[in-house]
């Protein structure tokens, strides 16, 4: 299975959609981070919907960073996601527990919080990286990409994530979709549309074992009334190396290099993205002091 993000637009030319599958990318970002279930959901929930809103919003290099601030227990989510279909993100508390809800779901929203914003930055190939920011609605994270999508961007849509565990915690299911009206849409097809999204049934279970995000699109439209448009695949970003670490250090002043060296004979580094430690001992630390020194920086 090849985790899969695709376009589609309407036959009658009203909405055009992306849907995707994720399924095995958020096995291994489980794999990555000591989180609970609410975490991993939490996690999952922004991936997918920052890798749609990325690729319905950025073209070629462009890059999208997604700051979630709900105040909650979760703390911050961050997610950074490319056009290309690349994506890597954290969250500041992954082992966050919570009771579960009264309808026995995980409880998102209370986790997330919502008294808080979303900042999302749009970096281009060209230009000043541009900041559009909203309040959050929810916190269920799926609501709040919505309403990003409609104050910021100006574009009437409708984002659905969901990432669904099995009883092994594996991820049994991480996918979504967005829809977005186009301006041949009516009033009338945009309150039949939400009919429709009102009636759907959960994600998980239209993805099923096949795992075509299509499938999602083909049930919420019709088979025949939605044209396949592009397919991406989706995947991590490439892990951060001990060397693209070693040149982040290397921009720090020596004197504080010197103070990790002296106090703690070397440095530990814990990438967020991934959850691994990277060290580098006090002969590597001292090296590094070194190659600044004989470089006069």
């Amino acid at each position: 299975m090849t985790d899969t993000l695709v376009r589609a637009v309407t036959t009658d030319g009203n909405f055009r959609a992306i849907a995707i599958d994720a399924t095995d990318m958020m096995n291994e970002v489980a794999k990555f981070h000591d989180a609970t279930a609410l975490g991993t959901t939490i996690l999952g929930r922004a991936l997918l919907g920052s890798l749609m809103v990325s690729n319905a919003i950025l073209k070629g290099e462009e890059r999208l960073a997604v700051i979630i601030d709900g105040q909650g227990p979760a703390g911050k989510v961050v997610v950074e996601a490319s056009a290309q279909g690349e994506v890597r993100g954290y969250v500041a508390n992954p082992t966050v527990d919570l009771p579960l809800t009264d309808k026995g779901t995980l409880d998102v929203a209370g986790a997330v919080g919502a008294n808080g914003f979303m900042s999302v930055t749009k970096d281009f190939e060209d230009g000043e990286p541009f900041t559009g920011q909203v309040q959050l609605v929810t916190g269920e994270i799926g609501d709040d990409l919505t309403y990003y999508m409609a104050k910021s961007e100006q574009i009437p849509s409708a984002v659905a994530v969901s990432v669904t565990l099995a009883d092994d915690g594996t991820i049994r299911s991480a996918g979504g979709f967005m829809v977005s009206a186009l301006p041949d849409a009516s009033d009338e097809d945009i309150t039949a549309l939400e009919d429709k999204l009102a009636n759907l049934p959960a994600i998980a279970d239209t993805l099923g074992d096949a795992h075509q995000p299509m499938a999602l699109l083909q049930e919420l439209f019709g088979a025949n009334d939605v044209k396949l448009l592009a397919t991406t695949e989706v995947a991590l970003y490439p892990e951060i190396s001990k060397r693209d670490y070693e040149r982040m250090l290397a921009t720090l002043p020596i004197q504080e290099l010197q103070e990790m060296l002296a106090e703690d004979h070397g440095v530990e580094i814990t990438d967020r993205f991934t959850g691994k430690n990277i060290q580098f001992d006090e002969a590597e630390l001292t090296g590094i002091i070194a190659a600044k020194d004989a470089e006069g920086l």
